[in-house]
């Protein structure tokens, strides 16, 4: 896991257990980059403001805001006023059984796609933050039962949100499912443009290029290209502060013709050339491990 910061302070406290931990952050100005996770996040902002991009869509946090991210999800943030926060990780293996897994990832995910934090009544997000902060509570002491309450604690916060998400139909659950098939698509076809024209992508998925535009645009509120480009800027963005690659290797890696085309393409989306996009990223941060 990859953290980047500047010099400013930060506080943070860690408890490890078999299949779930509880990561608890304060500081002053921080930004974390563009990750996936191998397990479910419950991420809860006690104070501050700042900026979470999740599935390449940005949402401006605030206090008593809550994000619930799945396996699938990527995401990166950044500070802008002093924050505090409470992640509470759990793996697979914290839940009963495996159908329940694919109930929460499914609810997540169209979840994440459409609003990003979740959206609560004020009297069932003042319980969740009370079970969250009674969470905190008892991974700083070792009273009798304490991670047998904590694991309660977690599953009743988990009962809470699924009743308040309305997944609609079973019509509105194959909408989600195809939005996800589609995202994944691009995705894994990013390095192949002519796997992404939309004429390629409609066929694909058997559907119109209109339907295929209105689509991005009700589920997501974008188009495909825009989807396209952004998701390509954060690869290259990604490649050039991490890695040592030319931007030639960096060109061929997603599907630039050369790297002329590369660089047009990056001047154009960011207004600065690859040179200055790279020494802007190194400079912006420190890198640094968790």
């Amino acid at each position: 896991m990859v953290e980047s910061q500047g010099v400013n302070t930060m506080t943070k406290t860690f408890f490890i257990y078999d299949n779930f931990e509880i990561y608890s952050l304060a500081t002053s100005g921080w930004k974390k980059d563009t990750h996936r996770h191998d397990f479910f996040e419950l991420l809860y902002i006690v104070e501050g403001t700042g900026i979470h991009t999740l599935n390449d869509n940005q949402h401006t946090y605030q206090a008593r805001d809550i994000y619930f991210l799945t396996r699938s999800d990527i995401h990166s943030f950044k500070t802008h006023t002093p924050t505090q926060f409470h992640c509470l990780r759990f793996l697979p293996g914290f839940f009963q059984d495996s159908h329940e897994i694919i109930v929460l990832e499914n609810i997540f995910s169209y979840h994440n796609q459409t609003r990003g934090r979740l959206l609560l009544p004020a009297d069932e997000i003042q319980f969740c933050e009370l079970l969250i902060q009674q969470i905190v509570q008892e991974s700083r002491q070792t009273k009798k039962n304490h991670l047998m309450i904590i694991r309660h604690l977690m599953a009743t916060i988990l009962e809470v949100i699924k009743r308040n998400i309305n997944l609609g139909s079973h019509n509105r659950m194959v909408q989600t499912l195809k939005i996800d098939r589609i995202l994944q698509y691009i995705r894994s076809n990013i390095a192949s443009p002519h796997l992404l024209k939309k004429q390629v992508i409609a066929k694909h998925f058997n559907i119109s290029e209109h339907y295929l535009y209105e689509y991005f645009k009700k589920h997501l509120d974008t188009t495909p290209q825009a989807f396209i480009i952004a998701t390509k800027l954060r690869i290259i963005q990604e490649k050039l502060r991490q890695s040592n690659l030319s931007f030639t290797e960096i060109s061929h890696e997603l599907g630039f013709k050369d790297s002329s085309h590369f660089y047009k393409f990056v001047k154009k989306h960011t207004n600065c050339s690859p040179s200055q996009l790279r020494l802007t990223l190194i400079e912006d941060v420190t890198i640094g491990v968790v």
